[in-house]
């Protein structure tokens, strides 16, 4: 039998940069089968601006959460997000699974599904208040509230890996890929 992969957790508040990191490692990983990037399930139309998901109703995703199709599920800035059951099924197999997670529920997934590791992607308030602007959605009252929210500290956690993204795409892709415990880093441009 395979020994169960890694889950990790990889959390930070909005504008950090995650999404454009994780896009980044998945496409530099892709031919690498002992990784798998867990895709969610989130209560918002697709397009073109938000990271590729499978949307879903509110109603049905209370459906598929009461019928145990998410291993991990959780609400934020209201809307509903689910990672699938599948990815722990991957991960029972050996596959290291990354996940995009909210900080709100990072430290009990760690102990529910040992072995874990926490990554946070974290900017200054500053270069996050400015990425939210580019992105339009928001308006600057609804950016500032945002960012002056109380979140969950947890890069104080013992193990957690913080990457301070507010260098280059190329350096925030290498942080992550030392994250994930890559090894051949010099193969990973």
């Amino acid at each position: 039998m395979a020994e169960v992969g890694t889950l990790f957790l990889v959390v930070g508040p909005s504008g950090a940069g995650k999404d454009t990191l994780l896009d980044r490692v998945r496409e530099k990983l892709s031919g690498d089968d002992r990784y798998v990037f867990a895709r969610r399930v989130i209560t918002r139309p697709a397009a073109p601006d938000h990271e590729d998901h499978d949307s879903a109703t509110p109603e049905e995703f209370d459906r598929l959460l009461e019928e145990g199709a998410f291993c991990l599920s959780w609400e934020a800035h209201g809307l509903k997000y689910g990672i699938p059951v599948t990815f722990e099924a991957e991960r029972q197999k050996g596959r290291h699974v990354v996940a995009n997670v909210s900080r709100q529920i990072a430290v009990e997934a760690r102990k529910q599904f040992a072995p874990a590791r926490i990554v946070v992607v974290t900017a200054p308030k500053e270069l996050l208040a400015a990425r939210l602007s580019l992105r339009s959605r928001e308006s600057a009252g609804e950016i500032k509230a945002r960012l002056s929210r109380q979140a969950p500290e947890i890069t104080d956690i013992d193990g957690a890996v913080i990457i301070e993204n507010s260098g280059s795409v190329a350096d925030g892709v290498m942080a992550l890929l030392k994250a994930l415990n890559f090894r051949d880093l010099a193969a990973a441009p």
